[in-house]
């Protein structure tokens, strides 16, 4: 034991000490004078953030004419932790009178008066000392911002000072890993190796007119994989088997954990979208309208909407925001899951990270609707069902097919897992775990199954040939919809017209393979490329392709087959109708599993595996925060400003607030604020009804005009289109 310590200590106890001397590098680089000037407008792209675009500043009897930014409400400086104390210089224009409030990490808000000329002040900076990265200067004012005008910010650093605590871990953690690679070398090599790092640090990130911000992470990052690379085949010895699947919970709790800003940060519909049928989901509200026969909508969603609703105050808004979050880690487990019927444990957890890292799969985690729960379902009933061998245990086959007539619960399409089930285990497992996937999944829909049959007397009671009629018949116009009634039928649909039904039906599926030079449009399609970010959508195709053919010629597993079995008839059926990059929601952990079989086959050695898998995470790393801002984007402006007007606002006392906004708009219905909403009235309200509500609050859209208050200027609460007004004594702006 004492000769393991010892040696131990004697492997690493150099890398510490090359740890503490790249420290002191950076100390020493962190003493040198600065002083670097950022011309705004001009040299400051690498420290502006949510400022203007540049625009021309006329000349004035104080400075010449020039270029310049306006501050807009989100504006910030993000300069280098070039050490501490730090002297910033801002040069700004304001209109007379304007408080100006400079706000420097957490360091107290400094209030300026603005002098109506070009002016410059010195502001100290002492604080960041918990920032990883830069330390943030905000510069905003209480009322229009945008009449700042900012000119020049110059940077002075005078020694002796503080280097930043980040920066000397980063310090730490190149010098430990420099250490570690460079062991048993000459020590002159791990010397310059630091002093080269110190030397980019202090030209590119504390002294560079464009600062590298990033630079420091990401050489330790980098330094980091090649260790990782270098000890790969040692580390998968002593991997203990558990370690993966945990590793793959881990990863999952952390994606969630990732998206919740975003989460709480989605307060209203994103429209135009998938969001605006919630409506549709969240007004079956009761057992009596969710157990109803719908020919468009299955009432597995409104169901799990109305069970989860008492966890977040019987807000329908709330609630699917929590579905969609928690489904989307499902169907990352599930993906794993799925992977490790076909893969091993360190691909099937790669798979599980491509599906982590797919930009659909972030966006529609985050979306209201049934998209994810039902991909979550599918995902989960496949997964399952390809498990199920010959000497397994029969209650997994009853389990997959549970998945599967759940999935049929949220949407139609989950009917097709019962034949591709049925036959897959058949196939693979034999008469018996066949019968009890059908037998699972009769028993999870039946709720569906009771519910058409006793009041429609059809079993699979479904109106879905009248979204194909408008596809095929109307060109997808929703303004043609009341055309033919809901009940016609699918044979009558394509009796109409077979050719064009087979068109529309062929272009679909050529739409989702990858249209060619026989569409003539500006923009082509291939929504199957959306599902996986690149280049691991092309990987997914070549796998696809090449497993299929492998196993068609008996030299790789027969299941990968029924995979693509499922591919095909879960397109052809989609295909019938119109075509949307969501509706393939469910085929994305699929592609996941091939993209990650791809990888293995080209490369074979195990640190040529790692690199290659390693990049390509970094390729796909952009696409959930893509995906995060385009559903945060979809938001209307002026309904996000209200939902956090009202969140602000609104005393926690229980005070009653009434929303007086139109019907057509989500904010008082569908949003995070409706449970806050006690009464909806029209905006046609008149005095005397809002004095009989006894309300506290008014929510009101100042489009349709003054609200019918006395003094209604006086009782304003914010500004915008839609504002709250005090209904019990004129309010403080």
């Amino acid at each position: 034991m004492a000769a393991h310590v010892q040696s131990v200590i004697s492997k690493y106890l150099p890398a510490l000490g090359w740890a503490v001397f790249a420290a002191c590098v950076i100390t020493l680089f962190t003493q040198v004078p600065l002083r670097r000037e950022f011309d705004i407008g001009r040299n400051d792209a690498g420290i502006v953030q949510g400022f203007s675009d540049p625009e021309p500043i006329p000349a004035t009897a104080q400075a010449d004419a020039g270029v310049g930014r306006r501050v807009l409400p989100a504006a910030a400086l993000r300069i280098p932790q070039a050490g501490a104390p730090a002297t910033v210089t801002m040069r700004w224009l304001a209109p007379a009178g304007m408080p100006v409030v400079i706000a420097i990490n957490d360091q107290p808000p400094i209030q300026l008066i603005a002098q109506g000329q070009w002016e410059e002040h010195d502001i100290t900076v002492s604080s960041g000392w918990r920032k990883a990265i830069d330390l943030v200067v905000q510069i905003t004012a209480p009322e229009s911002p945008e009449q700042i005008v900012l000119d020049r910010v110059v940077v002075t650093v005078t020694p002796p000072v503080w280097p930043y605590p980040a920066q000397v871990g980063y310090a730490l953690m190149v010098g430990a890993l420099c250490g570690l690679l460079l062991q048993g070398r000459p020590r002159w090599q791990p010397a310059l190796a630091v002093s080269v790092y110190g030397l980019v640090w202090w030209l590119f990130y504390r002294s560079s007119p464009y600062p590298l911000l990033y630079l420091p992470p990401i050489v330790v990052a980098g330094l980091l994989t090649i260790w990782l690379i270098w000890r790969w085949p040692s580390l998968v010895v002593r991997w203990p088997r558990w370690a993966t699947p945990g590793l793959a919970g881990v990863m999952i709790i952390l994606w969630m954990g990732a998206l919740l800003p975003a989460m709480v940060a989605h307060v209203t519909l994103a429209r135009p979208g998938v969001e605006n049928d919630f409506r549709v989901f969240a007004t079956r509200d009761t057992l009596e309208t969710i157990f109803q026969a719908d020919g468009f909508y299955n009432l597995g969603y409104p169901l799990l909407l109305w069970l989860v609703r008492p966890l977040t105050h019987d807000n329908p808004f709330l609630a699917a925001r929590l579905i969609s979050l928690l489904a989307g880690g499902v169907l990352i487990a599930g993906g794993y899951l799925l992977a490790r019927s076909l893969l091993s444990p360190g691909l099937a957890f790669l798979a599980a990270g491509c599906l982590a890292l797919s930009g659909i799969v972030v966006q529609y985690g985050l979306l209201v609707g049934s998209d994810m729960p039902f991909a979550a379902l599918m995902t989960l009933a496949v997964a399952v069902t390809l498990h199920v061998h010959r000497r397994s245990h029969a209650l997994l086959a009853l389990i997959g097919g549970v998945f599967a007539g759940t999935a049929f619960l949220v949407r139609h399409p989950g009917l097709l897992l019962l034949p591709w089930g049925a036959v897959t285990l058949w196939y693979i497992a034999g008469r018996r775990p066949a019968l009890l996937f059908g037998l699972g999944f009769v028993l999870a829909a039946a709720p569906q199954l009771v519910v058409n049959t006793l009041q429609t007397g059809q079993l699979l009671f479904n109106q879905q040939a009248k979204n194909i009629w408008l596809a095929v018949y109307a060109n997808t116009d929703w303004g043609r919809w009341d055309e033919v009634p809901n009940s016609i039928g699918l044979f009558e649909v394509i009796g109409r017209d077979p050719l064009r039904f087979l068109t529309n039906w062929s272009r679909n599926v050529v739409g989702f393979i990858g249209a060619g030079a026989e569409d003539v449009s500006e923009f082509g399609r291939a929504d199957q490329l959306r599902l996986l970010g690149w280049p691991a959508n092309w990987l997914a195709i070549g796998g696809l392709v090449a497993a299929g053919w492998l196993a068609w010629q008996h030299r790789a597993d027969r299941r990968w087959l029924t995979l693509l079995a499922l591919i095909a008839l879960y397109v052809a059926a989609i295909a019938t109708a119109f075509i949307l990059p969501r509706f393939f929601l469910p085929l994305t952990p699929l592609y996941a599993v091939a993209a990650a079989w791809a990888i293995a086959q080209l490369w074979t050695d195990q640190r040529h595996l790692v690199a290659a898998a390693l990049i390509m995470v970094v390729l796909l790393s952009p696409g959930p925060m893509t995906a995060t801002q385009a559903v945060l984007a979809a938001q209307p402006a002026d309904e996000v400003a209200a939902v956090t007007l009202v969140q602000r606002s609104l005393p926690a006392d229980g005070s009653r607030l009434v929303a007086a906004i139109p019907d057509r708009l989500p904010l008082a219905k569908y949003s995070a604020i409706a449970h806050l909403v006690h009464v909806r009235v029209s905006p046609t309200v008149t005095a005397t009804e809002l004095q009989a509500l006894d309300a506290d609050y008014l929510l009101w859209d100042n489009a349709q005009g003054p609200p019918p208050i006395p003094e209604p200027e006086r009782r304003r609460i914010g500004d915008g289109r839609f504002t709250l007004y005090s209904l019990t004594a004129p309010a403080t702006k």
